[in-house]
């Protein structure tokens, strides 16, 4: 098999498909326990480990392909489009893999054990220290980029406009502080946050190729 960029491309837009449905899974199966989705109840209840498990194999997965995917319309973007893009990567890798590493393992394994659950905040921060105030910034950073990246989809027709428009309006619900809901919340957080790539994984899909990129062709030796 021939790697191409046109193949790296398409494996991109299945890796954020795929992802969108493993954290829509997740979030939907995060169980909510008297308000609080991070208490000691809420995550040693059945589904915990499940959702921890699904949500963080599903942005694993969404991170690796993201690139890719905004590679295939990164030209009709622009330079504001490629800086706001790398701010929501990157301020999403802090907030999304920290948090559900440190759910899925750390406060998972505190939570579970009688002796130690204690140490679990009761406030839903996950764990004491800089660790909640670190998520705030690189979390309100992730919510104010998005908006700004679906501003500049819409602004430039990089996308179809709807997927700019749901990028912008994903990002300031997620700036609303809405209380904590079994299945809602995690509506609330992964449609914003996976839909808008899920969807252009799709279009790549069934453009059967990528834009700005050709594929490499073998040329036939020319005889002597």
């Amino acid at each position: 098999m021939t790697i191409t960029s046109s193949l790296l491309t398409r494996l991109s837009a299945i890796g954020v498909v795929v992802a969108f449905g493993f954290n829509l899974t997740g979030g939907l199966l995060h169980p909510v326990v008297d308000g609080n989705a991070h208490s000691v109840e809420s995550l040693t209840s059945a589904a915990g480990p499940w959702s921890a498990a699904l949500l963080l194999t599903g942005t694993v997965l969404q991170l690796i392909s993201l690139p890719g995917v905004y590679a295939w319309f990164a030209a009709r973007a622009g330079v504001l489009g490629l800086v706001s893009f790398v701010t929501l990567y990157l301020s999403s890798m802090l907030v999304s893999i920290t948090h559900l590493s440190v759910e899925a393992f750390a406060t998972y394994a505190l939570a579970s054990n009688p002796d130690t659950a204690y140490l679990v905040p009761a406030n839903g921060s996950l764990f004491p220290g800089a660790f909640p105030t670190m998520q705030m910034i690189s979390g309100l950073v992730f919510m104010l980029s998005m908006v700004v990246f679906g501003a500049v989809l819409v602004r430039t027709r990089a996308v179809p406009v709807w997927i700019g428009a749901v990028t912008t309006v994903g990002g300031l619900i997620l700036l609303v502080p809405w209380p904590e809901l079994p299945g809602i919340s995690g509506l609330i957080v992964e449609l914003p946050r996976g839909l808008a790539f899920a969807a252009v994984g799709v279009l790549i899909l069934r453009a059967g190729r990528t834009s700005d990129v050709t594929p490499t062709r073998r040329v036939a030796p020319v005889p002597a």
